[in-house]
């Protein structure tokens, strides 16, 4: 048993349900369907720091170097490498047309707010949203099977695996520790209970 494989299929469970977020919000900015720019907001925030840099950090950082030579798994694991940087890139994308898309409105009474620009289709928003809901389904499945295959082979010796779960620790500090974690997984529920979805 390599409890960090498991560790990474169990984070997959989340990356796909951010995933299926990605692509209902895609669904309803494309039939003009009103989500508030904030959740939308959240959805980026939690791809950014959950997905690429805490899930894909510990891949890159300890998982991937350490299987790398083992059972010629190199190959597949430059694919790997190559789509985490596609799905930063549409991460990066989503990003930049949200940013573009939003305006500050200032109201004596309630404050400040964010509020989506009229006069700007949020087509942009919707179009990398879908991409990104793609790439996680398909990048998750192929790399599900790559970690079955190691759990299968009994690839990683037991200190291996002890090694990388330290790794794990390293890399969940780096993103804000146990805390920050904890609320990327409130932020994940307090999207799946809105009305829009």
């Amino acid at each position: 048993m390599s409890f960090a494989t498991e560790n990474l299929l169990n984070e997959h469970l989340i990356v796909r349900r951010v995933g299926g977020l990605a692509q209902r919000c895609s669904q309803k900015l494309y039939a003009n369907e009103d989500v508030p720019v904030e959740d939308v907001q959240i959805i980026s925030v939690v791809i950014e720091e959950f997905i690429d840099a805490f899930h894909h950090g510990k891949e890159e950082k300890a998982y991937f170097p350490i299987t790398k030579e083992k059972n010629g798994f190199s190959e597949d694991i430059r694919k790997f490498l190559i789509e985490h940087e596609l799905g930063r890139r549409i991460a990066h994308m989503l990003r930049r047309e949200l940013d573009a898309l939003i305006v500050h409105k200032h109201d004596g009474l309630n404050g400040n707010g964010l509020q989506w620009d009229s006069t700007k289709s949020k087509e942009p928003v919707a179009r990398f949203l879908k991409s990104y809901a793609v790439f996680v389904s398909d990048h998750t499945g192929k790399e599900d099977i790559f970690f079955e295959t190691i759990l299968r082979r009994r690839t990683l010796k037991d200190a291996e695996d002890a090694e990388l779960l330290k790794h794990y620790a390293v890399c969940k500090q780096q993103v804000g520790g146990q805390a920050r974690i904890e609320e990327m997984m409130r932020l994940i529920e307090y999207l799946e209970s809105r009305d829009w979805l």
